[in-house]
């Protein structure tokens, strides 16, 4: 037997109290309404519109410069790891967990805010005729900017640098 999908003016003033006692009683909290923005002007991707050949162009344009920018040879695969690392690190918002897993893809980058910043940084970098430690750098200033490091581990990180001779105040 076939059950009437039809509703009623019943069903609906039914539903309608229910609404209504529902939203009275709204008072309760979820327990994590703190760890919103409270400025949603302040929310990265508020602009961001999803375009996947807009972000595939972009992504592609910067992994194109790195190659052709970036030394070659095996005497810098290690070099071209680490900037390429910070640059993924700073798409994807995200480093790789101790399984060397990262949970995003900088393919899926927000454009504005992250793929655009990313290809201005390496056109600054370009224009700056800088080498590729400048490039780094750049990349992890806008990871610091972002929050992506703790503040132990910038500092661990800053001691190396310093045991390089740079002083990553410096680059401020």
């Amino acid at each position: 037997m076939k059950k009437d999908n039809k509703r009623t003016s019943e069903d609906f003033s039914d539903i309608k109290k229910l609404a209504e006692e529902a939203d009275n009683n709204k008072g309760f909290e979820l327990g994590f309404e703190d760890d919103f923005v409270e400025d949603i002007s302040q929310l990265d991707f508020i602009d961001d519109k999803q375009n996947p050949k807009e972000s595939y162009r972009l992504y592609y344009t910067i992994e194109s410069i790195l190659r052709d920018h970036l030394p070659k040879g095996d005497k810098y695969e290690e070099l071209r790891k680490t900037v390429r690392e910070e640059k993924i690190i700073f798409l994807t918002g995200k480093r790789k967990n101790e399984n060397g897993i990262r949970g995003a893809d900088s393919r899926q980058a927000y454009i504005s805010s992250h793929l655009k910043v990313a290809l201005n940084a390496i056109f600054e970098w370009l224009s700056e005729g800088g080498n590729s430690f400048d490039l780094f750098l750049k990349f992890r200033k806008l990871n610091i900017e972002k929050g992506y490091f703790k503040e132990d581990e910038l500092s661990e990180f800053n001691q190396k640098l310093k045991g390089l001779g740079y002083n990553p105040k410096d680059n401020n």
